[in-house]
């Protein structure tokens, strides 16, 4: 039989890989050890590195951990995965580190003191792991590097298109987001004036944990429609993700001038203001606003409570 030189070469390219994940192996902890991997716009993640594992395919596993960064995130993904108890979520992959492609295997929802809640199947084939996702961070801190070796094209083998992906069960998960970022991006090619296929590729982006891509199609939406106060909020998280305070405050101040009585906006000042640009008193302002408009519900609760905390 013979072998093309793109055969050896990802041949070559799993021999290295399981010394890698053999020596990450070595001395493996009885207790999970998570390790901070990034800060998306709605999670911590965190990866448990004494979860990498070779498979007879030669892909590596590993569990990420992802927590949401507030109690309106939290209600976010509660409601997304139908598990009112919902504190936070494990994603456990398959990564092909020489084709930088990946299969989410399984989601487990976990309750109040770590209880399990839910697992969910994931599956589906390999789709392409978005450049600078926390799933492409997760890849570089568990795949060895290797050498870009030329390949000629007759041996070339034809990778799985980014936009052939399935959706896991019937809950939005990283296939879903991958799907809806194929589709965002086809409308916007047909629709290139529409403010609304903006805004979709923009919202894909910002699940795909995608900010920089995402601030950008938010711009071609804000070119279209500049007073559309939902675009700016999410950019403006957008900003923050990367840490532009002083931007994302910016949009989010425009955003209140649109809408003064916006709960999302005035929630969002307060908490840029607050925690990230040392304004306290523009939080306070912002917060007592929210609660004149709000007393009931969790996040009220929420902005209650940092009121008590931070107004003294």
């Amino acid at each position: 039989m013979k072998i093309g030189r793109a055969t050896v070469h990802r041949f070559l390219c799993l021999i290295v890989l399981s010394a890698s994940v053999n020596a990450l192996l070595t001395g493996v902890a009885l207790a999970v050890q998570w390790r901070p991997l990034a800060r998306t716009a709605r999670y911590d993640v965190a990866i448990d590195k004494d979860s990498l594992k070779l498979t007879q395919l030669g892909r590596v596993t590993v569990w990420l951990r992802f927590t949401p960064l507030s109690e309106p995130q939290r209600k976010y993904a509660a409601a997304e995965y139908e598990e009112k108890q919902y504190r936070l979520h494990l994603e456990y992959y398959e990564i092909d580190c020489s084709e930088q492609t990946d299969i989410l295997e399984l989601i487990d929802i976990i309750g109040p003191e770590g209880k399990r809640l839910a697992r969910m199947k994931g599956g589906g084939p390999l789709a392409a792991i978005f450049p600078g996702s926390a799933l492409d961070l997760a890849a570089k801190s568990v795949c060895p590097s290797f050498e870009n070796e030329a390949i000629p094209e007759e041996d070339e083998v034809e990778t799985p298109d980014s936009s052939d992906v399935t959706k896991a069960g019937t809950h939005l998960d990283t296939e879903a987001v991958r799907a809806r970022i194929a589709e965002a991006l086809l409308k916007t090619q047909k629709e290139p004036d529409s403010q609304a296929a903006w805004r979709d590729l923009g919202n894909a982006y910002y699940d795909g944990d995608m900010p920089q891509q995402a601030i950008e199609a938010y711009d071609r939406a804000l070119a279209l429609i500049p007073d559309d106060a939902d675009v700016l909020n999410d950019q403006g998280a957008m900003y923050r993700q990367q840490g532009d305070f002083t931007r994302a405050s910016e949009n989010f101040e425009k955003a209140l001038k649109i809408g003064p009585n916006n709960l999302e906006t005035l929630y969002n000042v307060g908490y840029v203001n607050a925690f990230d640009l040392n304004r306290m008193d523009k939080a306070l302002k912002a917060w007592r606003r929210y609660l004149e408009l709000d007393r009931t519900s969790e996040t009220a609760s929420q902005v209650q409570g940092f009121i008590e905390r931070y107004g003294k």
